[in-house]
């Protein structure tokens, strides 16, 4: 137990002395260039934005043991948007009010929707662009700290700032090959002491690294915002859609912290976590504070450090708190070059990540766009950038989504039959014509290109032996005008190549859409239109589902055979397509059959009753049903004459799984178990041709399955 505590000491500690000297170090960013108080007042608000997020975050976290921090890209767009919008020192404050809660609004939309892990669709090459771009403006914003103006003779013989840039890159080196929490803050005590001895003894070349005036402790300076000294005037006039962008590349950025959290193995939740943070931000937003977000290196540290629970997040708070009330008097020896080579270690920190690193992750046009975006921020500024970061988004969703396949089964029905077992001379003709009817089953979104892309793609199915072409929309998820649009260029193409198209399971707003832009949609579940090909010359046909419409082509294609048939398939028929057997054979196999009459609507296998018996079709139609309870079923099969049903149930002596009733009067011949049983003891010849003709019914159907699993694959 002791040790468990003296792990969260240590754990707590450090993460309160790096958070404030982030906070330190962001608050010179923004107000450094103003007035002492107004300095010292950031320095306040940053380590209570530091301390609430901490906090709020830390305890209301879906993960135990999740750190917080002021959002360094949020700190340093809005110190670029101050600069790059000139806001007045008296507005700042506004500003970031307004935008802790903006980013908190936003924020909780996208967690309350549950669309965390929306970042997953997002561009992520436009979005490291942009965090690439914030290290640019944390390592110009600290050398900016000692000298303003940083394209000038006098910059480039600046002693100052060749001594931020020498020690931020020590900083950074220092972390990169040898790591450790210990890294920032002892550096950073060590560069206090440092300018500060350097300081006393050169006055004359150190003027301007430490600020002057008078040091206010913490109940005696104004850290709140002043909000009875702003005007109706002064809200109007901030800059709302550089507040917007920085809203949301903050939301971005930390729901991209929060993933990479996830694939580090931590089990969290980015709905959970954007609610938090949103609670966060409402409370320091009301304060004047920055936004806030969990954080992946501080949540590292804590867990590298052995902290548990809740306790280290409470001691870095109590820390914070302690350098917040005790600190006011030390801020006039806090000098700015040190805190500048904290900006500039922070800058190079986020420019390796996310600029060097990122060659590694990215392909070559993907590294491309992050190079350009991190090219208009160092040129122009962040503003600037999110013009061409927004046509880029849009452009990359336009291409990958043009690369999406939105087919994902074309066939005939050579491979993929309607739900109807048909007999076999009647399977061996669909097997010779099937290649007249293209079963084309579509998948996911068709929007934008993806419509037109799927034009393209069938067009060239429309050429001969093709009559008949099905597209089933049962697995797409989302279409618009480009979909109906699409769809009314292949109408027109299938007549012109005349072909038929059938449709199935449309979206009824798609269906309206087509209907109102001119297109005539026959439905075959209307009671008054009966659909046959010459009223489908000039009209589209629907079905509810894409085996209606098989079943329907295959119809159509053995109405167009020659024959004399009467529908009718006498035992006799059926055994000789199966076996080859003599006459006086045939005979002495039907003895052992019963003939069975059947009304239409009458049940003759119901789901659940024993299974004894297995019967042959005559005459009708019979439809195999899954009973799905309270009345309600589905349709499993529809059975021709010519066809067997419930030869399972015989030789398993199991119970029926579906049942089965005639759709019109139909005529069976039925085999019991028992007359089975008899044939195999009385007469082994004809039993193993009964095997026989079993085996192969069965080995039809499971060739049949096989086809279309391969074709699925």
């Amino acid at each position: 137990m002791i040790t468990s505590a003296l792990r969260n000491l240590a754990s707590g500690v450090m993460l309160g002395l790096i958070s404030t000297v982030l906070s330190l170090a962001f608050a010179s960013m923004i107000f450094g260039t103003g007035s002492f108080s107004a300095f010292q007042s950031g320095i306040t608000v940053m380590l209570l934005t530091a301390i609430i997020a901490t906090l709020v975050i830390g305890w209301f976290s879906s993960k135990s043991g999740i750190a917080a921090i002021p959002l360094p890209s949020a700190v340093a767009m809005t110190a670029a948007l101050i600069a790059e919008q000139s806001v007045a020192q008296d507005d700042i404050r506004l500003l970031m009010v307004f935008g802790s809660l903006l980013a908190a609004s936003i924020m909780m939309a996208i967690g309350q929707a549950r669309l965390g892990r929306a970042i997953r669709y997002l561009p992520l090459p436009v979005l490291t662009g942009f965090l690439a771009g914030v290290g640019w403006l944390f390592f110009s914003g600290g050398l900016k700290l000692v000298e303003p103006q940083l394209l000038s003779v006098k910059a480039m013989t600046s002693p100052s700032l060749w001594l931020v840039f020498g020690f931020g890159a020590l900083l950074f080196l220092a972390q990169k090959k040898l790591g450790g929490a210990l890294i920032l803050p002892t550096g950073f005590l060590i560069l206090v002491f440092f300018f500060n001895l350097l300081g006393a003894g050169m006055p004359e070349w150190s003027g301007d690294w430490f600020m002057s005036g008078r040091s206010q402790g913490f109940f005696d300076m104004k850290w709140l915002p002043d909000y009875t000294g702003y005007s109706v005037d002064s809200f109007i006039n901030l800059p709302w859609s550089g507040m917007l962008t920085v809203a949301l590349v903050s939301v971005f950025a930390m729901l991209l912290q929060g993933s990479a959290l996830e694939s580090s193995g931590e089990d969290i939740s980015l709905d959970h976590e954007l609610k938090a943070s949103a609670g966060a931000n409402l409370l320091t937003g009301m304060l004047g504070g920055t936004v806030a977000s969990l954080s992946l290196s501080q949540t590292a540290i804590n867990k590298k450090l052995g902290g548990e629970g809740k306790a280290p997040i409470i001691i870095a708070a109590v820390i914070l708190l302690l350098i917040c009330l005790a600190g006011g008097s030390f801020w006039s020896y806090l000098p700015l070059p040190a805190v500048g080579a904290v900006l500039v270690y922070q800058g190079m920190v986020f420019m390796d990540e996310w600029l060097v690193e990122s060659r590694k992750r990215f392909n070559q046009l993907d590294y491309q766009i992050i190079a350009v975006i991190f090219a208009v921020i160092l040129i122009n500024g962040f503003l600037t950038a999110v013009l061409p970061g927004t046509l880029i988004t849009i452009l990359m969703f336009v291409r990958q989504h043009s690369k999406l396949r939105a087919i994902y089964l074309n066939t005939d029905i050579r491979t993929l039959h309607s739900q109807v077992e048909r007999p076999l001379r009647h399977q061996k003709a669909l097997e010779k014509y099937g290649d007249r009817v293209r079963v084309v089953r579509l998948k996911g979104s068709l929007l934008f290109g993806g419509a037109y892309g799927l034009l393209e793609e069938l067009e060239s199915s429309l050429q001969p032996p093709c009559v008949f072409l099905i597209l089933d929309f049962d697995k797409v998820s989302d279409c618009d005008s480009s979909t109906a649009s699409a769809l009314m260029r292949l109408h027109t193409a299938c007549q012109q190549n005349k072909v038929l198209l059938l449709l199935t399971a449309v979206p009824l707003d798609l269906k309206e859409v087509l209907v109102g832009s001119g297109m005539s949609i026959l439905d075959d579940s209307d009671d008054q239109v009966r659909l046959n090909t010459k009223v489908l010359m000039k009209n589209a046909g629907q079905f509810i589902d894409w085996d209606r419409a098989v079943e329907w082509c295959e119809g159509e294609l053995l109405n167009r055979l020659p024959s004399n048939e009467s529908g009718e398939y006498p035992l006799e028929s059926i055994l000789r397509e199966r076996l080859d057997l003599m006459p006086y054979e045939v005979v002495h196999l039907i003895r052992y059959f019963e003939p069975v009459t059947v009304k239409a609507g009458e049940y003759f296998i119901k789901q659940g009753d024993n299974a004894n018996s297995m019967y042959l079709i005559t005459k009708g139609k019979v439809e195999i049903q899954q009973e799905l309870g309270e009345g309600a079923h589905k349709r499993v099969k529809t059975m021709m004459p010519g066809t067997i049903i419930g030869e399972m149930g015989v030789y398993t002596s199991s119970t029926r799984t579906t049942s089965a009733i005639a759709m019109e009067d139909t005529q069976l011949m039925k085999l019991t178990e028992r007359s089975l049983l008899d044939m195999e003891a009385n007469s082994q010849l004809m039993a193993i041709r009964v095997h026989r003709f079993v085996v192969m019914l069965l080995a039809d159907r499971l060739d049949s399955s096989r086809k279309v699993a391969q074709e699925l694959l």
